[in-house]
C-alpha cells in the first residue's frame, strides 16, 4: 500500500504570473501612501500585514477590499463606537492624516488599538471631522435684485407714508 504524505502547509494551487503580485502590491502601496506612509520599508511591511500568506491567491480588488478591513476594523477600535458608520473609512483616513499617524511608523496600524497611548487615541478622536448634515430637497427662497441700492433706500424714503407700506418700487 502506497501513500503519500504532504507537508501541511504546502499549496497545491497554480501560482499567480509575476505581474500580477506586482498589480496587488501597487494596489496596496497606494492605499497606504493615502493614509500618509511614504517609506519604502513601511508600505512593504503594510503590504505583508495585509497579504499574509495569501499573497499568491489575491488579486488587487480582493487585497484592496482585505485592506480596507483590517483598517476599518482598526478605525473602528480606535475611535469607538459613535463614528462608526458608513463614512468610518473617509473621516477616520482624515482623522489619522491630521494627527500625523504615519509618523508612528506602520507598527501603529499593526498593534492592537489598546496598546497605543491613550493620549493619542484621545487625540485620533478629537481629529474626526465633523460630517456633513445630509442633502434634503426644498425650495430656494425668491431673491430680489436691487440694481441701485442708494437709489432704492432714497425712494422709499421720499415714498409718501400713505402710499404704498410695505411694496417696494424695485419689485
Amino acid at each position: 500500500m502506497d501513500s503519500v504524505t504532504t507537508h501541511p502547509f504546502i499549496s497545491f494551487a497554480p501560482a499567480m504570473p509575476q505581474e500580477a503580485r506586482a498589480d496587488t502590491r501597487a494596489a496596496l502601496v497606494s492605499f497606504f501612501q493615502d493614509f500618509g506612509f511614504t517609506g519604502r520599508n513601511d508600505l512593504e511591511k503594510l503590504a505583508g500585514w495585509v497579504l499574509g500568506t495569501r499573497e499568491m491567491a489575491l488579486s488587487p480588488e480582493a487585497a484592496l477590499a482585505l485592506a480596507r478591513w483590517r483598517v476599518e476594523g482598526w478605525l473602528a477600535e480606535v475611535l469607538g463606537p459613535a463614528h462608526v458608520g458608513p463614512s468610518l473609512m473617509a473621516r477616520g483616513r482624515a482623522a489619522f492624516v491630521l494627527v500625523g499617524g504615519a509618523r508612528w511608523g506602520a507598527d501603529v496600524l499593526m498593534r492592537a488599538p489598546s496598546a497605543l497611548p491613550e493620549a493619542w487615541r484621545r487625540a485620533v478622536c478629537e481629529a474626526v471631522p465633523m460630517s456633513a448634515p445630509a442633502e434634503v430637497p426644498c425650495q430656494m427662497r425668491e431673491q430680489v435684485l436691487v440694481l441701485n441700492p442708494f437709489m432704492d433706500m432714497l425712494r422709499r424714503w421720499l415714498r409718501p407714508a400713505a402710499g404704498q407700506a410695505g411694496v417696494s418700487p424695485s419689485r
